[in-house]
């Protein structure tokens, strides 16, 4: 069984208000809930809706980008060009594929 270490940090007051209330929302204890946001930070989870929001607009970004340059393709003076960028991505998407399926 593995013990718990204490720590000690000193925050401004809006933020320990912050997470005194997170940890009241979650019904746990503040250090309960800061060992999770840490844990979650260290292993590459992130539980913070500001970032979730920011991940969608950068979605949302991405695709207009990925639009816009679909239709400048599109409206190339070579008419191959458009076929030859799907096609080179066709091959590193199956590309990534199959290193994620190692």
């Amino acid at each position: 069984m593995k013990s718990n270490v204490p720590i000690q940090a000193y925050v401004p007051g809006n933020i320990a208000a912050w997470v005194e209330g997170q940890a009241r929302k979650a019904a746990v204890s503040r250090s309960q809930w800061l060992g999770t946001v840490l844990a979650d930070l260290y292993e590459g989870r992130v539980r913070d809706e500001a970032l979730r929001k920011g991940q969608a607009q950068l979605h949302r970004q991405l695709a207009f980008v990925t639009c816009a340059l679909d239709a400048m393709l599109a409206s190339h003076p070579d008419p191959a060009l458009r076929e030859r960028v799907h096609e080179a991505f066709r091959r590193k998407v199956a590309a990534l594929d199959g290193e994620a399926g190692q």
